[in-house]
């Protein structure tokens, strides 16, 4: 921990979903000393001249087979370079205000968590082997381990002092750090026995926490179906019946608590037909903006949990 850290000072800053340059320079320097290191030498070896052996990694054929993958990505040099790769974004911020600066930080910021995951999946062990005194090299070993892999999951810590809401899984997948009240709603969510509703459940909970803005669309459109179907569970047939006899037993006889919760109802059933959630005319009115769609997921969420402790 560093001072500010003990000082709770970075308690203090919100999270934010955007890789700032000093960010990206930091996970470039981490991945050129995997490249010098030769941990990406497995999957884009530099052959010996003599044919005896892999001396290195083919940082050409890395960045090729990045872009390939990363089709849109354009912070990578074209040929190998690794000043190259450091130095992309010293000069200019392209998170500057102005014209399209939104498109392009939102551009930046998924090229940067692709190529995180990608750079993960190429990550082997070495050792040095025989050493060829003409080349003046070693020939290169593969180990069993993953201890450059655990490594370099280290770069959950420029995420942590940047206060980016991101992180890198044990397993290379990027997860987006969710508010901790709506982590502790989703950890304490009732599991249904119905396995459509479940899946539904599963579905949105799981993809809340990608970084991907339009995986949380997606996780929305699931949130606000799994509602829809707890209202027909106890009366398949009768829709209306159904969700009315499911009021009545959450609000325990209850009338001022029942009509609350009717309104509740009705206000979250208007939101998903007037928002893009569960319909796209053109009448109806996108979410855009992360902490909306955060807010909209929480509410349903805490809506739908009250409803599952009957069912």
């Amino acid at each position: 921990m560093y001072f500010s850290d003990k000082e709770n000072f970075n308690k203090e800053h919100k999270l934010v979903e955007t890789i700032s340059v000093n960010a990206w320079n930091g996970i470039a320097v981490i991945v050129n000393a995997l490249i010098q290191n030769n941990n990406l030498a497995k999957d884009y070896p530099r052959h010996c001249p003599d044919g005896n052996g892999v001396c290195g990694v083919d940082e050409h054929s890395f960045y090729i087979g990045a872009r390939s993958i990363i089709p849109t990505i354009d912070f990578l040099p074209e040929y190998g370079n690794i000043d190259t790769l450091s130095s992309s974004y010293l000069e200019s911020n392209p998170f500057e205000d102005g014209f399209n600066s939104f498109q392009k930080s939102e551009k930046f910021k998924y090229e940067v968590l692709d190529f995180i995951e990608f750079v993960f999946k190429h990550i082997c062990d070495v050792q040095n082997g025989d050493y060829h005194v003409f080349f003046h090299h070693y020939e290169i070993k593969f180990l069993a381990t993953t201890l450059a892999r655990d490594r370099f999951i280290d770069i959950n810590e420029i995420f942590e002092r940047n206060h980016i809401a991101f992180k890198l899984c044990p397993n290379g997948e990027i997860q987006r750090i969710l508010d901790e009240n709506l982590c502790d709603l989703i950890d304490s969510c009732a599991e249904p026995h119905e396995d459509t509703l479940r899946d539904m459940l599963q579905t949105a909970t799981t993809k809340i926490t990608s970084a991907k803005f339009e995986e949380r669309k997606v996780a929305i459109e699931r949130l606000w179906d799994a509602f829809e179907r707890i209202k027909t569970i106890l009366n398949p047939d009768d829709k209306r019946h159904s969700a009315n006899e499911l009021l009545d037993r959450v609000s325990k006889c209850n009338v001022p608590l029942k009509k609350i919760l009717e309104d509740e109802s009705k206000s979250l059933t208007n939101i998903g037909n007037n928002f893009q959630i569960r319909h796209y005319e053109c009448s109806t009115v996108p979410i855009k903006e992360s902490r909306h769609l955060d807010y909209l997921f929480f509410r349903m969420l805490s809506f739908i949990q009250l409803l599952l402790t009957e069912l």
